[in-house]
């Protein structure tokens, strides 16, 4: 594993680095999406690796650097300015050596080498295909790398090159006996019969400059801005294009790829302010929707899926995610989602009209199969154990420590139904079909009722984690209630209690909501999902008690997560961190394996933003594409 990884990307196309944006080591590589394509790309100057001066991501996908010789001391011999763009279509990589000492010429060379291993592989996959017949040769003006999946597929890294160099099997080289020397590499990541297409990072970079003018928002903390425009840059660079539109990946570097519940969170948050992206969302989903019974992929008819691969593991049936179908709450979160969508897009109502109500279908039969009025899961023997966003092993115990068994229902999960239904009902009524809506809203008033009665923990004046497979509740403290505040489902008398308990001293760390109570079984500030705090599950209280007018303490909770991004050196929330308690004057503690940026963290600024306090309108800004133009050429 990397220790620190940094990541360029645009659509499906990313570089994996360590710290200095390397391919060299472990993990990294240049991928689209689940293959790397590179696993080695490093750059040497007379045999040593160059001294970083400065490395500046000036976008998402546009690395600025300068180097120099190594060992510079007080003196450089040889500068080297360089600018690396990740556009959709090619990795463009463009030096500029200068030489201001020393005789005789230098030699630069660049390391290549390509696996096009599948990602599951990279990070450990048990039972993989082993090493690849790679084949490489020569080709005017480049280089080529090229392998034939076992289905069938072919694969190509096409390394184009100017000026000329000499190739020995293992690296470029080029000796340098001018001043200056301008050289520039593009690789392309090709399948199938895709030919090379050049890409323009200026144009990306001018799309990106547009993005803020274009939502117009503004904060009056210059640090809160700063989080929320890199939240914005984030969520536009996690995106790639599909069939249906730009469909935000759930994380970097190893989730560039479908995931249902990831996305349906994410659209729920950013769908007032950028709509087409949920509009994907749903639109996507449904394609993919579930429409027959496979134990394999766990598909059912009506069910939204988990997680959706492309690799060639799963292209040869080695994983079960093409797609797999594992999670209960995918399914009434996709009906939730529609619902939203339909209040500002009444036609996809009528659109998705089929899927929604398939998915209430399986609401009411698969999604409970106990029939006992609460959606469930039951634990995937092989697979996932916990089929809800505390998706670990170990994240869902009796009081006594014991793993959950059966038909569990979570409590969440209860709350997403309960908002699906009455979405129902408005779509319903949106279709003039007054007698259905009725029945929706009586099945959503009935569930709030049962779920109240069966998951309310008056010791705590809290809600249980959730319902074992034997009905007894689950009676540890856990962050879980105060998410299901933004679905609705509490009565309006118990949120105040609600809120209290999770900004006690047992669940708030001061940096947001531990997954875990202190002082609980199994309690650990340092693990995934027991004592550590994850900022979506922290925002989505946060919107739930702005939805109960618990004002005060909802910019609690925003103002916390806001400051737990500005303590970050690229003002970024990442995907958990540790649940220690806050301290005067010291930052939170991260958790060492977070993705960064994560799809539904960098959703939250945007989400919470206007429960910061006054916002005002924002000035257009424009960058010197002059400038970067120059740099380019």
């Amino acid at each position: 594993m990397l220790n620190t990884r940094t990541v360029l990307k645009e659509n499906d196309l990313y570089i994996v680095g360590n710290r200095h944006y390397k391919i060299a080591e472990g993990e990294s590589g240049l991928y689209r999406r689940d293959t790397r394509f590179l696993s080695l790309y490093e750059w040497r100057l007379d045999g040593e690796r160059p001294q970083h001066l400065l490395q500046h991501e000036r976008y998402p996908f546009w690395l600025h650097e300068h180097s120099a010789n190594a060992n510079v001391g007080y003196t450089m011999k040889v500068g080297i300015a360089r600018d690396l763009t990740v556009t959709g279509s090619e990795v463009r990589d463009t030096l500029t050596v200068t030489r201001y000492l020393g005789e005789g010429p230098q030699e630069l060379t660049l390391a290549l080498a390509a696996d096009f291993v599948d990602m599951f592989e990279v990070r450990g996959w048990p039972g993989g295909l082993g090493k690849r017949a790679v084949a490489t040769k020569e080709v005017p003006g480049g280089l080529e790398f090229s392998y034939t999946a076992g289905d069938g597929l072919h694969s190509r890294a096409l390394v184009q090159f100017s000026p000329a160099a000499s190739w020995d099997g293992e690296k470029l080289t080029w000796h340098l006996a001018e001043a200056e020397t301008r050289i520039q590499v593009s690789v392309f990541a090709l399948q199938g019969r895709e030919q090379p297409t050049p890409g323009d990072p200026l144009a990306l970079a001018a799309e990106y400059d547009a993005l803020h003018g274009a939502l117009n928002l503004r904060l009056t903390d210059p640090l809160d801005q700063q989080v929320l425009d890199q939240s914005i840059e984030d969520l536009r660079s996690l995106s790639f294009q599909t069939d249906q539109g730009r469909f935000p990946a759930a994380g970097l570097p190893w989730f560039v790829a479908p995931f249902g519940r990831d996305s349906l969170i994410i659209a729920l948050m950013v769908k007032d302010h950028l709509p087409e992206m949920a509009l994907t969302v749903a639109r996507y989903l449904a394609a993919r929707q579930g429409s027959k019974y496979d134990k394999s992929t766990l598909e059912e008819p009506g069910k939204i899926l988990h997680e959706e691969r492309i690799g060639e593991l799963t292209r040869l049936g080695h994983t079960p995610h093409r797609p797999y179908y594992a999670t209960a709450d995918a399914t009434p979160l996709f009906v939730w989602l529609v619902g939203e969508l339909s209040a500002a897009h009444p036609d996809i109502a009528h659109e998705l009209r089929p899927q929604w109500e398939a998915a209430l279908n399986w609401c009411l039969t698969d999604g409970d199969p106990d029939q006992d009025g609460f959606i469930e899961y039951t634990p995937d023997e092989g697979g996932i154990t916990n089929a809800v966003w505390k998706d670990s092993g170990d994240s869902t115990f009796t009081a006594e420590g014991v793993d959950i068994s059966g038909h569990v229902a979570v409590v969440e999960v209860q709350g997403y139904a309960y908002a699906a239904y009455l979405a129902a009902a408005r779509m319903y009524r949106l279709l003039n079909d007054e007698a259905a809506a009725s029945a929706w809203e009586t099945r959503a008033a009935d569930l709030r009722e049962r779920f109240h009665a069966a998951f309310w923990w008056p010791e705590r004046g809290y809600y249980v984690h959730g319902l074992n497979g034997d009905k007894k509740p689950l009676n540890v403290l856990v962050s879980n209630p105060a998410h299901t505040l933004w679905t609705g489902i509490i009565p309006p008398e118990f949120a105040p209690q609600v809120a209290a308990t999770a900004l006690g001293d047992k669940l708030w760390s001061g940096w947001g909501i531990r997954t875990l109570g202190e002082g609980e079984l199994r309690y650990n500030p340092v693990s995934y999902h027991n004592g550590s705090v994850w900022p979506h599950d922290t925002a989505a209280a946060a919107l739930g008690m702005h939805r109960y007018g618990l004002n005060a303490e909802a910019a609690q909770v925003a103002r916390a997560l806001f400051d737990v991004a500005r303590a970050a050196g690229d003002h970024r929330l990442s995907e958990l961190l540790a649940g220690f308690k806050r301290e005067a004057h010291t930052p939170p503690v991260p958790y060492p394996a977070a993705c960064h940026p994560q799809g539904w963290d960098a959703a939250i600024p945007l989400a919470l933003a206007h429960l910061l306090g006054q916002r005002q309108a924002r000035e257009p800004e424009k960058q010197d594409t002059g400038k970067l133009e120059n740099e380019l050429a």
